[in-house]
């Protein structure tokens, strides 16, 4: 269903360009605000939200992922003992197997000029992933019980007002695939003498969201998660004004050298002065999934930190170097009773360590396991709210429009982003400002939360 959508979305958003039913709705081909009906304007508004539903449930293709893809390599790793797949991590081929696909699709269409083959490109491409899915053979999912309690469930649903805050998260969020984006690629991407791609500003801003939402900062407890929201929430509102100041300086260029009407033309001002917002959305995006799975893991459910297998090995093992340790008198005790070695069976000797080994590699804990799971539905719940807010930024924007329609013209450098930027930063800011008490006094409070009982 989700491919579905994306690949209707990016259809549709084909279809939206003007030269491609300039002939049926009796418009021109040509890439124009006059060539632009409302046809294609009708088009256009629902691809966005076709694709931003598609974006919002980004979290069931993770757990399809996990379940047919992941799964049946590790299941065949235990049975073949092939060695990459042994030696390497879980995740490794798969991740580099869907960078590698992203870094082709994204390095190709950001050197195709005519937005008709920008979009249809994507299509063409989920259209295949769909026709692929459909014929392949599916894993049946097994039945499993209701994984979360009553009293579980009853206290997410208590903390569901929070999510009015978070939702403005993922409208900053959805800046760097946006906005951010189409700003670069009219800007110089020259290196000396070397033209380089979009790509070295989106892969920093990838990093940066992965940096963020690895960090043992938050799962050691030195950033409590109200604390980690509330500080993504600051970092939106740098970003914001960050972009608000590199547009402002932007369309001041585009003003010195008269390129208002010069859409096609390259502004003589490089990409990389768009670096720190794309590093400031990076790190929002990062540090919000993760500090908002912890808050509900951790202050609404109160469930226990897991621990790595790792550390369970070692807390089970004694500590090999405190064996080795031995007084002097013990050492001469040995050096005396060198037959006590000599008597053992070699062979009981053997079988006790392969028993040990069998018991070290770990029967899995159910209760473990479980938490595990429940863990990652809240990850796929965090997923949800920043599709949510997806969605919100493409609203935000029509009504923004509405009200200012000079902000947004036909080409980025007629419009006036910079104010929009600035908008978005002050209602950043007023939601923070209304999200402190609400988060870290008004949650202590059981008359407030049982208002939503």
């Amino acid at each position: 269903m989700i491919l579905v959508q994306w690949m209707q979305g990016f259809f549709l958003l084909t279809m939206s360009t003007p030269p491609v039913l300039y002939r049926e709705t009796g418009t021109c081909g040509a890439y124009e605000a006059e060539c632009i009906g409302k046809v294609q304007k009708i088009l256009f508004y629902t691809a966005l939200t076709l694709i931003a539903l598609g974006a919002s449930g980004r979290f069931m293709v993770r757990a399809f992922r996990e379940e047919q893809l992941i799964k049946p390599l590790l299941e065949g790793a235990k049975k073949m003992k092939f060695f990459a797949l042994s030696v390497c991590p879980k995740k490794v081929r798969l991740l580099s197997f869907q960078i590698l696909v992203s870094t082709l699709v994204l390095g190709t269409t950001a050197y195709l000029k005519p937005w008709s083959l920008r979009f249809g490109f994507p299509a063409i491409f989920t259209l295949l992933a769909t026709i692929t899915l459909l014929t392949s053979t599916i894993r049946p999912h097994k039945a499993q019980r209701n994984l979360f309690t009553r009293e579980e469930i009853r206290s997410i649903l208590r903390m569901s007002p929070i999510c009015i805050f978070l939702i403005p998260i993922g409208v900053v969020s959805s800046l760097g695939n946006t906005y951010f984006t189409e700003q670069a690629s009219k800007m110089n991407h020259r290196v000396g003498s070397l033209k380089v791609s979009v790509l070295f500003l989106i892969v920093p801003r990838s990093l940066m969201r992965k940096w963020f939402s690895q960090s043992k900062y938050c799962a050691n407890k030195i950033i409590t998660p109200r604390i980690g929201i509330s500080l993504s929430m600051a970092l939106a509102i740098l970003c914001c004004i960050t972009a608000a100041l590199v547009e402002n300086r932007r369309l001041g260029v585009v003003k010195r050298h008269g390129l208002l009407n010069k859409p096609d033309e390259t502004v003589p001002m490089t990409m990389f002065w768009l670096l720190p917002q794309f590093l400031l959305v990076g790190g929002v995006s990062g540090l919000s999934e993760k500090c908002i799975a912890l808050f509900y893991t951790d202050v609404v459910l109160h469930w226990p930190k897991i621990e790595k297998d790792v550390d369970i090995q070692a807390k089970d093992k004694p500590n090999s170097k405190e064996q080795n340790i031995k007084s002097p008198m013990e050492q001469a005790n040995e050096t005396l009773k060198p037959t006590e070695k000599n008597d053992e069976d070699p062979n009981q000797a053997k079988q006790e360590t392969k028993s040990t080994e069998k018991d070290g590699e770990g029967h899995i804990d159910p209760e473990r396991a479980e938490q595990k799971s429940k863990r990652q539905y809240i990850e796929f719940f965090v997923d949800a709210l920043e599709g949510m807010g997806n969605i919100g930024s493409v609203v935000l924007v029509y009504v923004v429009g509405e009200i200012k329609p000079t902000w947004f013209q036909e080409t980025v450098n007629r419009s006036h982003l910079d104010n929009y930027y600035w908008t978005l930063a002050a209602l950043t800011a007023a939601n923070l400002i209304l999200f402190i008490p609400v988060i870290f006094y008004l949650l202590r409070s059981k008359k407030f939360t049982a208002l939503f009982a």
